[in-house]
């Protein structure tokens, strides 16, 4: 008779250089997490005690200030157009480069270099320091805002568009190039056509953040709920700014429902 298989399969004994390795990256990342905690001044003591200060600040926000409801529904729509019209530029512009910007279907090599030097610039630089950059050049308000926003989400769109692209199934790619398509009627025909779906997806991704950044962007005078939100917090009107900040978070829930609602039909 067969002899039975054992229940449970034998563990082979690790080697003690094995073990040496595996005990080296523990140690490893163990001071590599202690010296970011000392390094950034972590402190759990202080936050237990510092409890009173947050409790204070929502003591001093209630009742909110319904007076400023409307003027923080009005400058939401702000910072969701900012975020719209950033997110379609932004559209328009990696359409044009991921092209490019992806291995499996750029013309040439250096066209690819350039096109992901490109696209890390724009990633690269914070939608804050774009803000910046383009308040400087155009003046305060939402557009540089939309300028910021744009500029910045080519950085995220292209770079994950192209990745996408990279990793599509190359079949209708080859056989439109067998039957003598030109690279724009492949790229129409058979490239948007197999990642599309993943594309609007990532589009509608990035507009949901584009529109959390706007309010940052407030901060550096690109205008929106951001702006108001500031100025409530610098003259330390909490009711105010509990009014603001409830609309935000409205606005919020709404897009996120919308945007999880158009992901799953698009799928």
């Amino acid at each position: 008779m067969a002899a039975e298989n054992p229940p449970f399969p034998a563990v082979r004994a690790l080697s003690p250089r094995r073990v040496a390795v595996t005990a080296g990256i523990a140690v490893g990342v163990a001071v590599v997490f202690v010296h970011a905690w000392l390094d950034v001044g972590a402190s759990v003591s202080e936050l237990v005690s510092g409890y009173h200060g947050m409790v204070d600040i929502l003591s001093r926000s209630w009742p909110p200030d319904t007076g400023v409801l409307r003027t923080s529904i009005s400058d939401s729509v702000v910072t969701f157009d900012t975020a719209l019209l950033g997110t379609a530029g932004a559209i328009v512009l990696s359409i044009l480069l991921v092209p490019f910007a992806a291995r499996n279907i750029t013309p040439h090599r250096v066209a690819y270099e350039l096109a992901r030097s490109l696209i890390a610039v724009t990633r690269g630089v914070p939608d804050l320091i774009w803000a910046l950059i383009f308040v400087t050049a155009v003046g305060l308000g939402p557009f540089p805002g939309v300028l910021a926003l744009a500029v910045h989400s080519v950085g995220i769109l292209g770079k994950l568009w192209s990745e996408a692209i990279e990793v599509m199934d190359m079949g209708p790619v080859d056989a439109l190039r067998v039957a003598g398509a030109n690279r724009f009627q492949v790229f129409v025909h058979a490239v948007l056509p197999g990642v599309a779906p993943t594309l609007i997806g990532l589009a509608l991704y990035r507009f949901d953040v584009n529109f959390r950044s706007g309010l940052v962007l407030g901060f550096v005078g690109a205008g929106g709920i951001g702006f108001l939100i500031y100025n409530s917090m610098q003259l330390f009107q909490y009711q105010q700014l509990f009014t603001e900040l409830a609309v935000v978070v409205a606005f919020v829930l709404v897009l996120e429902r919308v945007s999880t609602v158009l992901r799953a039909r698009i799928h």
